[in-house]
């Protein structure tokens, strides 16, 4: 049985999967979530949100924001994503390649959170510009597959490595040699979207690796987050100094309470 304190510390690791097929993007991304949780039985609670389920509107750069305090005015998937990605520790993020890059409704999410985050938190930032993000310190992984293994696999971790960067948080990769800057698996141009755990199943190479890929991913994410954390904690009084830590510092506290 666990405590409350236990319960209240726990790193909040949220699983996106970008893809609505509920097949090999879903496999690599549990992969990761159920290694972390082995490991970090007592550290870490998962969450899982699939793409799919609810429509999400690209962004049109309305600047309703501003008038909203960062509340975006298209009402769809949207809201329910951002709360729990603002509610995380950690984020991982599994996709499949589209077009040599990742999903358009995951893109959809990620253009509406950075233009509307600066303006939601304007009123925990005095003093700072009107359009600024705080430093989220979320602690961020990726993981991607295709059909081929040069289909792009890296140019889409890239961009979330980027995207983790833009949104003031720490990109982290798995382990070397199978994992560079994420975790990535191609089906041998299978289109099953249970194509990744047969051919894992069936003593495949490269299968396999996405696999171990994932797993190291999973675990090197809490790590850090709990590394941060801790961090974070211990430099608190320096560190609230500074108007951009304010947002995660309070986050903390009140998870502490």
């Amino acid at each position: 049985m666990e405590t409350k304190e236990e319960q209240k510390t726990k790193i909040k690791l949220l699983g996106i999967c970008g893809s609505p097929r509920k097949g090999n993007s879903l496999f690599l991304l549990q992969q990761a979530l159920d290694e972390a949780s082995k490991a970090y039985p007592e550290q870490v609670e998962t969450n899982t949100y699939i793409f799919g389920q609810t429509p999400f509107a690209p962004c049109d750069a309305c600047q309703a924001h501003k008038r909203l305090k960062g509340e975006c005015r298209i009402e769809d998937g949207f809201q329910e994503l951002r709360d729990k990605w603002l509610d995380a520790d950690a984020v991982i993020y599994s996709v499949p390649v589209y077009h040599m890059g990742i999903p358009g409704q995951v893109k959809c999410f990620i253009d509406r959170l950075g233009n509307s985050l600066g303006y939601y938190f304007t009123e925990y930032i005095p003093g700072e510009p009107a359009f600024h993000i705080p430093r989220l310190m979320k602690v961020i992984g990726s993981i991607t597959q295709g059909s081929h293994i040069f289909a792009g696999q890296e140019h889409a971790q890239a961009f979330i490595n980027t995207h983790a960067i833009l949104m003031r948080c720490i990109p982290v990769s798995g382990d070397l040699w199978e994992s560079y800057i994420g975790a990535g698996g191609w089906t041998e141009v299978s289109l099953k979207v249970s194509a990744l755990k047969t051919l894992a199943e069936e003593g495949k190479q490269d299968a396999q690796i996405a696999v171990r890929s994932a797993q190291s991913l999973g675990k090197r994410v809490v790590e850090m987050a709990m590394i941060v954390r801790d961090g974070l904690k211990s430099n608190k009084t320096l560190l609230a100094e500074q108007p951009s830590y304010l947002p995660v510092l309070k986050k903390i506290e009140k998870k502490s309470k």
